[in-house]
């Protein structure tokens, strides 16, 4: 007499992905993870076309707290440009670029500098 049992199916993938118990989330940390780092400026799709932005907030939220003080300074420098030319638009523009950067070092708690 032979001991072999009969030979049960193999499960199938989706048979092995439908018995899982729960599924699996990863921990929330507001952080968006890509490949490299966030580009300098990204393109917006808005009402009047595409435009380019540098304060997005996957940007801003990848960037260390050293870069994000060089490009408040930045945004200051070209805001007061902005201003000096008379082109008021872009300076108010800028200034809400940089009330988030601002804002951003706020969150991680380094106080603005150049303030």
């Amino acid at each position: 007499m032979s001991d072999e049992r009969p030979a049960q199916p193999q499960p199938s993938a989706r048979d092995l992905v439908r018995r899982r118990s729960r599924a699996y989330r990863a921990p929330e940390t507001g952080r968006h993870h890509h490949i490299g780092a966030a580009p300098e400026r990204q393109p917006v799709l808005g009402d009047g076309g595409s435009s380019y932005v540098g304060t997005a907030q996957v940007q801003l939220a990848a960037r260390t707290v050293t870069q994000l003080e060089e490009q408040a300074v930045r945004v200051r420098a070209g805001m007061a440009a902005a201003a000096q030319d008379l082109r008021f638009e872009d300076a108010a523009t800028l200034r809400d670029d940089l009330g988030r950067v601002e804002a951003e070092l706020a969150r991680r708690g380094s106080p603005p500098a150049g303030a």
